[in-house]
């Protein structure tokens, strides 16, 4: 079909054959002329096939520069459109060959204007609704920004020493706010309460149980308090063991079953006159205890985390802590923390830097653990809340 299309004499096809044709036939007539005219001389045979020659040549010449100028124009125009030079048509009088490249030519680019235009107009409605996102992010980081400063304030004062304990301590979020809190206090002339918890998951629903829990486990607020309760007789109130507490937490915060959010925690009580010190265990990493002649013990087995079960009996564990020794509490973010290789940073290498640095003071103590941290990590973004709180007796 496309090759008859090109049959006419308007086409640069047809016109070839055209030439070919008739440079055929012309010699086939000379033929027959000098056949009857045998009296023509061999000059004027010569001059007269000369003379048809050049007609031939001076008539395909003529084609040839013709169809090439057009194909110029052609050239020349398109090359126009592609600089961005023309956006009309591109129109050639010229074979029907050259028009209909033309035509097809024009046709594309009609669609690649189409397909522009459309482009533009997505590319301006997506440019309108990033600068809507960024702008949405800006509030949220400003938020978060500053929920982490009021996360970061219901936080102890580092470096603190409170009836004889000393207390230090890191704090890592891997995000804006941390699932990790934890807090040490005076419970009254004889005791000092501590405690470090993990909620699970990360962002903003675990950073709402932590402080929510931060203000629960604070022993100012005597009302409905589950580390103290309230007696009739002087001073008023009474310290509940850790077990108690604890198992009160659980029976408050169950966990929704379509949210499953629970939580991990250590908390302990110390009796700053004789070094006793009751520690219940919910789920989390077993405390260590540092003595000051060098050695080391894990305090607890495991226990249930806060909110997975109702009505569950925790354990208290009793140790005792003289003068110089010193109990480390940390959340999982420390031995989870992976290098480049995934290879977690583990227990066994918080081991290591803790026994290296037994006789540091505790604070530098914790520089060289979190700087073993950091350089372990790589870089500051931690895939966990990065938790740890060192207590002595001093």
């Amino acid at each position: 079909m496309m090759k008859l299309q090109y049959q006419n004499s308007k086409s640069f096809s047809g016109k070839t054959r055209l030439v070919l044709v008739l440079m055929g036939i012309i010699p086939f007539l000379l033929v027959i002329y000098l056949f009857v005219y045998e009296n023509i001389g061999l000059t004027d045979r010569v001059i007269l096939f000369s003379a048809l020659a050049f007609f031939s040549i001076l008539t395909g010449f003529s084609l040839m520069r013709r169809s090439a100028d057009r194909l110029v124009d052609l050239s020349r125009e398109t090359g126009e459109v592609e600089a961005g030079e023309k956006s009309e048509p591109v129109q050639i009088s010229g074979d029907q060959e050259l028009n209909d490249i033309a035509d097809h030519f024009n046709s594309v680019v009609s669609e690649l204007q189409d397909t522009q235009r459309d482009l533009e107009e997505r590319n301006k409605k997506l440019s309108e609704s990033n600068k809507r996102l960024s702008e949405a992010y800006s509030v949220i980081k400003n938020d978060l920004e500053v929920a982490a400063k009021v996360q970061t304030s219901l936080l102890p004062k580092s470096t603190s020493i409170i009836q004889g304990v000393q207390f230090q301590w890191i704090f890592l979020p891997s995000t804006f706010v941390a699932g990790d809190i934890f807090n040490y206090f005076k419970l009254d002339e004889n005791h000092v309460g501590f405690y470090l918890l993990d909620v699970a998951g990360h962002g903003i629903p675990a950073a709402l149980l932590s402080v929510t829990l931060s203000k629960v486990l604070s022993p100012t607020d005597l009302h409905d308090n589950p580390l103290k309760h309230l007696v009739p007789d002087p001073p008023y109130y009474q310290v509940v063991p850790p077990a108690m507490a604890i198992r009160d937490l659980n029976q408050r915060f169950q966990t929704d079953e379509d949210i499953m959010q629970y939580f991990t925690i250590i908390y302990g009580i110390t009796n700053t006159e004789n070094g006793q010190t009751r520690i219940t265990q919910a789920g989390h990493p077993s405390p260590i205890h540092l003595k000051r002649d060098g050695s080391t013990s894990f305090i607890g087995d495991g226990g249930y985390p806060v909110g997975m079960l109702p009505d569950v009996d925790y354990e208290e564990h009793e140790v005792q802590l003289n003068k110089g020794d010193r109990l480390i509490l940390y959340s999982d973010g420390i031995t989870e923390c992976t290098n480049d290789e995934k290879e977690p940073f583990a227990l066994e290498r918080l081991m290591e830097v803790l026994e290296w640095g037994k006789g540091l003071p505790l604070q530098e103590l914790l520089a060289r653990i979190e700087q073993n941290l950091r350089q372990w990590k790589g870089d500051d973004k931690f895939e966990d809340d990065v938790t740890l709180l060192a207590m002595e007796i001093v």
